[in-house]
């Protein structure tokens, strides 16, 4: 391979984990290729992150927070609602990451991919589009040899599947069925309007199911979601409008999340499966490992997707700088991550079937409930997630 001390890493996926990835591998010392099979991966209208205090602490490790930040628009607050706007609970984000030396913001999802793009190209780190990996071969000598689209054949000490919850690099390492749809939530970004706090992720549980959010990535945009129900679903198969099936839905709810839907375009509306994975299987073998999405696509509560993403990267980029040799370094970030995520995953995986129940006696219960938690549970729970690679105990 190349002389460089942490050998040739390739990179099949060019989304957040994957340029993360690519960057962190060559601070570490490696060659890097990465690729990609979208032709435009900053294309992605109608989303945006929530990126909290852990995914912010792994960008600053790669030289990122202020650009990130500059970007990105500050959360101070999580306000949970139910559907006629009555609290229910309140996280103090904002002081959260003050205690723990970080901070977290709402951004576009092609504005942080555009700033990894741009890391990527500083440090003259390939990214190939329109190549995307059809299948790898571990070669007797050793490294790992993947075949692209393009006909293109590249070799590598190791390969970094990054490919999404779809991800082919998985499909071939552990044949263990494709990824099923957890949910189907509708997106969009509106004009700022009357009754979207500054600052503040907020979110609303329904009566019978699903909710909605909203949080500003600027003074004139905001992000917003809709946690579609059966009934909602039904109505979108029987030929119903998005648009006017949304507005229906959200008739009980705070005025703030139908005034943002009506200023969305029609067509920057965006409806699309979020992907799962119900076990977290092995994430890697040889000269093979899996990072974000393909290593363990969860549901989208708490928003963590993109945040592990960045987690995993910043881990792999510093045992590759540790191991000994890159195959040694694989098994090394698979161990350090493994208790991280499934901590994580089992709260996540908690917390979706609860928002998931369509029952009105279940729902209030529900709300109820969450309303009486303890508040320093729920705020030591936020400080666990916030805080970079921490597993906690129990």
């Amino acid at each position: 391979m190349a002389n460089h001390p942490r050998g040739r890493v390739l990179i099949a996926g060019g989304g957040v984990g994957g340029l993360a990835a690519a960057l962190a591998a060559h601070r570490a010392g490696a060659q890097v290729a990465v690729f990609e099979r979208a032709t435009d991966p900053t294309r992605s209208a109608g989303t945006a992150f929530n990126l909290w205090g852990n995914a912010v602490t792994a960008l600053e490790r790669l030289g990122l927070r202020e650009q990130v930040l500059a970007a990105g628009d500050r959360i101070d607050r999580m306000r949970l609602t139910d559907h006629r706007g009555r609290p229910i609970g309140e996280t103090p984000i904002g002081d959260i990451g003050a205690t723990l030396g970080t901070a977290s913001v709402n951004i576009r999802r092609s504005d942080l991919i555009r700033l990894l793009v741009a890391a990527c190209q500083e440090a003259g780190i390939p990214v190939r589009l329109g190549a995307a990996l059809t299948h790898h071969e571990e070669p007797p000598g050793g490294g790992v040899v993947v075949g692209l689209s393009d006909r293109s054949v590249e070799r590598g000490d190791v390969l970094v599947g990054a490919d999404g919850a779809r991800s082919a690099v998985r499909r071939a390492l552990l044949d263990d069925g494709d990824p099923v749809e957890s949910s189907h939530p509708i997106r969009g970004i509106g004009r700022a309007v009357a009754g979207v706090e500054p600052n503040t992720v907020r979110m609303a549980w329904g009566p019978r199911g699903g909710g909605a959010g909203c949080w500003p990535l600027d003074d004139q945009a905001v992000s917003w979601t809709v946690g579609t129900t059966t009934a909602l679903r039904d109505r979108l198969a029987g030929g119903t409008p998005i648009k006017q099936a949304v507005l229906e839905f959200l008739e009980d709810f705070p005025e703030q999340f139908a005034a943002l839907v009506r200023s969305t375009p029609d067509d920057a509306i965006v409806t699309s499966p979020v992907l799962v994975h119900p076990e977290a299987g092995r994430r890697g073998a040889g000269p093979v490992t899996l990072l974000g999405d393909a290593a363990h696509a969860m549901p989208t509560v708490f928003a963590q997707g993109a945040c592990q993403a960045l987690e995993d990267a910043v881990v792999l980029g510093e045992e590759l700088a540790a191991a000994a040799d890159p195959v040694s370094a694989l098994r090394a970030y698979e161990r350090r991550r493994e208790g991280r995520v499934a901590w994580l995953r089992k709260r996540v995986f908690t917390m979706d079937r609860l928002q998931k129940v369509e029952n009105r006696l279940l729902c209030k219960v529900r709300d109820t409930f969450t309303r009486k938690a303890p508040q320093d549970k729920s705020v030591q729970a936020w400080r666990a997630m916030m805080t970079f690679d921490l597993t906690p105990a129990g």
